[in-house]
Parts: structure tokens; C-alpha cells; sequence
């Protein structure tokens, strides 16, 4: 039959005292089986001893008819034995010539059964049941039974309160030893429970949602280890939705940005013709003369200018909606850098900079779109320059593992808040000045590395500059339409 409702520490428990006391019983019953034998041979032995001593003495009383002696010797050995209860003679014609009962010899004494056997040396022995309970009663003969034999009654009922005295003692210890095991059963079986409700609760918060939650058993056994599957499991459901919120996200924002580019695109280049034109007009000696057009020229240079940094954001959401795969041949990721670092050394000067390349001591080839990947470096590079304190370095640095190749750029600037760290790699998020930074640069670096089956990351100690780092399997399978 099921049991149904209980708790597992019920269960667990009910379990532990039924197989405790399912041994104790089996125990206790072997040991009372095997006492009961053993202590039963032993009152033999003790009875067959003290017939034999007795029939020494009892054969030269009876020879020399001294009754006073014979009775004397049995009263002594009744009062050195407890578990003697009666010593008497029984004569060659079957009569009992001396005994130790107080009220007389009980009738049919020596007819009651029939010996059960010899015992070696020419002892009988047989079962005797009484009103006080089974007797053992030994026979040894006098004078090889010419003066009859010499009967002494062991009581069994001695070894009764033997036995049960010790089945007492020892049923309480066992008792004891019981409750304490079933107080540790329960112990842990409480801390069993705990840490399974703990796993349950963590589960529930997880299914309502809440993806901080983690499952704190750090123990080495089974419930710690499905513990910190379940924290891997919590942090890849983690990833899994942030990669999904994002993929949604960028694809509404390309999909907007890509309507939004192909509107604005037009009537900003009738803007910049026109916005030429009048900085045409505008160099006219007439209209210069004139003091109300002295500022008109500046004015149309700074809608000229805005026209084309709309124009340039245009560009770059068109570069960010657009789904392209890569193009992958064998590139060589320390060529691939050291010929891009050039094209950023002058802005770097500018800002009193300096970019140093670590290349792997190795060629680190990868299968990738060189064109893409070229991008990525310089959007990185360009970003660390921006961000970088003045005067200081940008530290770039190749590597080779084992089944990918990972690049890593440096700076030795402020770093980046702990607040923005999730943030640097979402669509127009960016700390640059006004005018100075779409936010679409890193988004893109992103988009271009997921292409290529990689990951690109961020780390950025308090006060310490900020590493950006991106890998690249060495033989990623390439998805459909790739080249």
C-alpha cells in the first residue's frame, strides 16, 4: 500500500524505525535464542559436576549408615548452589532413602518421565515440569548403581530471571541506542528536507521568473551537486533570455532602423544639394557686403555639417540593420591587427597615446570574413582611444587556444562603471559627448561576432581601464549562404 500526504522526512523516518526495530527484534530474539541454550548447557554441566562430587561422599555415608552425615552433606551443597532445588537418594528398590524437601517427597517423583539420555559418565539426565517450572534433574550412580543413584534438581526457572535480567539490560541499551538512531535518522533527515525545500523554492522563484536566485548548497554529495546544476542551468536560462530579448530588440531596431534611414536619407539629400548651392551663393562680394548676410555663411556651414553626421548615423543604422553574412577564408588575426592599428595611430598621437601590439608567438589563423573581423578590431580600438585617460596606452593582444583565437584590447583609462557594464554592447547606448558617438559601434562588433560563432566580453576593475576581448572558433561550421 501507497503512502500518499506524508512529507519525505516522514517517509525517510518511518522507514529508518521500521528497519531499526525490525534488526533489534531479529537481534535480540537470536540473542535470547542463543543465551537461553547456552545457559541451559551450563546448568547441566554444573548439575553433572555436582552430582559427581556428591557421589563420594553420599557412597561412604550410606555404607557406614550415617544418615546425620548424608543429610549434612546435602544441606551444604543446597546452601553453596541457588539454582539446586533438591537433592535426594533413590535406593536400588526405587525408594528415596534421604532427601532435602521440607514437606516431604513429592509423590511419583522419580516416575514422572523417563531419563532423557546419558550424559558422558554414566550420568542421566531428564526434564521435570513443575508448578515452579521446568527442572533438570541429574542422576549419577552410587557404587555403579548398586546403592542407587544420587538425583539433583536444577531449577531452569534461575535461568529464566538470568536471561530475562539480561534481555532487560540489554533491551535497554538497545532501546537507547534505538532512540539515538532515530535522532540522528531525524537530524538529517531534517536537513535532508531543508535542503531539498530550499531546491524546490528556488525552482518555484526560478518558474515565476526571478533569474538572480541561486541554490547555496556547496556540499559534495548528490543534493550539492544538483544544486550547482541547477545554478548552471539558472545561469544559462539567464543567457538564453538575454540572447533572446536581445535578438528580439535587434531585430525591431533594425527593422526601424532600416525604414527610418531609407525616409530620412532623401530629404537629407535635398538638404545637403541645397545646403551646397547657398554656400555657393554665399561667396558672392555682393551678398558679403552686405552686414545683415555676415553670419549666413557660418550658419549654412553648421546645417551643412549636421546634414552630413545625420547622414553619417543614416549610414550606420543601415550598416547595423542589414543581415550579412561572412565571407570566411583563412585570415591571420596578427596580420589582420597589425595592419589595422595603423589606421588609428593618428588619432591616437592626436591624443597623445600610444597603441602597443602583443602578436601570439604563433600564426593564430582562423576561418572568419576578414573585412568583418578588420571592423571589429578598429570599432574596439577607436573606442578604447575615446576612452582612454591622456597620455596614456592601449595595449593590444593576441592569442591561441585551444580550438579558438581570442584578441584582447586595453586601455588604461577610468574603466567603466559597474552600472554600464551590461549596457556598452546595446544599440545607441554611449558616454561620449554629444556629436561625438552613435552607440551603434560596439552593438555592431557584437552582431558581427555572434555571426562568426564567437563571444566578445567586457571586464573593467574599479579605476583600472576597461578589456574588451572577443574569440573566434579556429573551425566554425558555416551557416547557410556563407562563402
Amino acid at each position: 500500500m501507497k503512502v500518499r500526504g506524508l512529507s519525505l522526512e516522514l517517509k525517510i523516518m518511518a522507514g529508518v524505525g521500521a528497519l531499526v526495530l525490525m534488526f533489534g527484534i531479529t537481534v535480540m530474539g537470536n540473542i535470547h535464542r542463543g543465551l537461553s541454550r547456552m545457559l541451559k548447557e551450563e546448568l547441566t554441566r554444573r548439575g553433572v559436576t555436582i552430582a559427581r562430587v556428591l557421589v563420594g561422599p553420599a557412597e561412604e555415608a550410606i555404607l557406614m549408615d550415617n544418615q546425620f552425615a548424608l543429610h549434612q552433606l546435602f544441606r551444604d551443597t543446597m546452601s553453596s548452589y541457588d539454582d539446586v532445588r533438591y537433592i535426594y537418594v533413590l535406593g536400588p528398590a526405587g525408594n528415596i532413602q534421604a532427601h532435602t524437601f521440607p514437606e516431604g517427597v513429592p509423590k511419583g517423583l522419580a516416575r514422572i518421565t523417563a531419563p532423557s539420555g546419558p550424559v558422558p559418565g554414566g550420568v542421566q539426565k531428564r526434564r521435570i515440569s513443575t508448578d515452579e517450572g521446568r527442572i533438570q534433574d541429574i542422576a549419577a550412580p552410587l557404587l555403579a548403581g548398586r546403592l542407587g543413584t544420587v538425583h539433583v534438581g536444577m531449577n531452569e526457572q534461575s535461568v529464566r530471571r538470568r536471561i530475562a535480567a539480561m534481555i532487560l539490560g540489554w533491551g535497554a541499551g538497545a532501546a537507547l541506542m534505538l532512540g539515538l538512531g532515530l535522532g540522528i535518522a531525524y537530524r538529517l533527515t531534517s536537513q535532508l528536507a531543508r535542503r531539498f525545500a530550499h531546491l524546490v523554492d528556488v525552482a518555484r522563484r526560478v518558474g515565476e521568473g526571478n533569474l538572480e536566485v541561486r541554490a547555496h548548497d556547496e556540499q559534495g554529495d548528490e543534493v550539492g551537486r544538483v544544486a550547482r546544476a541547477m545554478n548552471a542551468m539558472i545561469d544559462d536560462l539567464k543567457r538564453s533570455q538575454a540572447d533572446l530579448i536581445r535578438s528580439g530588440k535587434l531585430a525591431a531596431i533594425g527593422e526601424l532602423a532600416s525604414c527610418v534611414s531609407h525616409e530620412i536619407n532623401n530629404p537629407l539629400n535635398t538638404m545637403a544639394v541645397c545646403t551646397q548651392a547657398l554656400l555657393d551663393r554665399a561667396k558672392s562680394p555682393a551678398l558679403l557686403a552686405e552686414p545683415e548676410f555676415e553670419a549666413f555663411p557660418d550658419y549654412l556651414n553648421t546645417v551643412n555639417d549636421e546634414i552630413f553626421r545625420c547622414k553619417s548615423i543614416t549610414g550606420g543604422l543601415l550598416d547595423f540593420a542589414r543581415h550579412k553574412e561572412p565571407r570566411r577564408s583563412e585570415v591571420d588575426l596578427n596580420d589582420l591587427i597589425a595592419h589595422t592599428i595603423p589606421l588609428v595611430a593618428h588619432r591616437a598621437k592626436q591624443a597623445g597615446q600610444t597603441i602597443v601590439f602583443e602578436p601570439a608567438a604563433a600564426p593564430v589563423t582562423a576561418k572568419a570574413d576578414s573585412d568583418q573581423i578588420r571592423q571589429v578590431v578598429l570599432n574596439i580600438l577607436i573606442n578604447a582611444v575615446d576612452h582612454n585617460s591622456p597620455g596614456g596606452e592601449v595595449r593590444v593582444r593576441a592569442e591561441r587556444g585551444l580550438d579558438h583565437a581570442s584578441v584582447s584590447v586595453t586601455d588604461s583609462g577610468g574603466g567603466i562603471p559597474p552600472e554600464n557594464l551590461r549596457k556598452v554592447f546595446e544599440p545607441f547606448f554611449t558616454t561620449k559627448l554629444a556629436g561625438k558617438g552613435t552607440g551603434l559601434g560596439l552593438a555592431i562588433c557584437q552582431k558581427i561576432i555572434d555571426s562568426h560563432r564567437g563571444r566578445i566580453g567586457v571586464a573593467s576593475p574599479a579605476g583600472k581601464g576597461a578589456t574588451f576581448t572577443f574569440s573566434i572558433p579556429f573551425d566554425a561550421r558555416e551557416a547557410p549562404g556563407d562563402v
